[in-house]
Parts: C-alpha cells; sequence; structure tokens
C-alpha cells in the first residue's frame, strides 16, 4: 500500500470523521470508498466523458455504467 497524504479542510475533515463514525470505519477507509465512486475505477470516468461528448451512449457502455452505480450504491450502504 501507498502512503498518499492529503489536505483537506476542516469542513471535509468533519464530514470523514462523521461518515467514518457511523460506519464504524476508519478515516482511510471511508475516504477510499469515497474516491473509488467518485473515480469509479476508471470505467466510469471514461463512459461519463465519453457521453458528455457524444448524443448517444452504447448499450454496453450503458450496462457498465448501470453496474458501476450500482456496486457504489452498495458500498456506500455497506458503510453507512
Amino acid at each position: 500500500m501507498t502512503v498518499l497524504p492529503v489536505n483537506l479542510d476542516d469542513d471535509l475533515i468533519e464530514l470523514l470523521d462523521a461518515q467514518a463514525a457511523a460506519s464504524g470505519t476508519s478515516r482511510s477507509e471511508v475516504l477510499a470508498a469515497a474516491i473509488r465512486r467518485g473515480l469509479g475505477g476508471g470505467r466510469l470516468a471514461q463512459t461519463l466523458a465519453a457521453y458528455r461528448i457524444e448524443s448517444e451512449i452504447g448499450e454496453d457502455d450503458a450496462l457498465a455504467l448501470a453496474k458501476a452505480e450500482i456496486a457504489a450504491a452498495r458500498a456506500e450502504s455497506n458503510t453507512a
């Protein structure tokens, strides 16, 4: 595992601590889950970028996006 120092403002730290306390997990676990949801493992970000450029999204990309959203929702409910 790589250690990556980050700077967060006081409001974000407060939210991070509240989520960690509510979920019974550590700050780093909550932060890692939030980053994964936000980045979608790269695939979600690529799909959304393609959708913003094009007027249509392909069936495979739509399915991948839906699966990523379901996984993110499940991960969030597991930490809540």
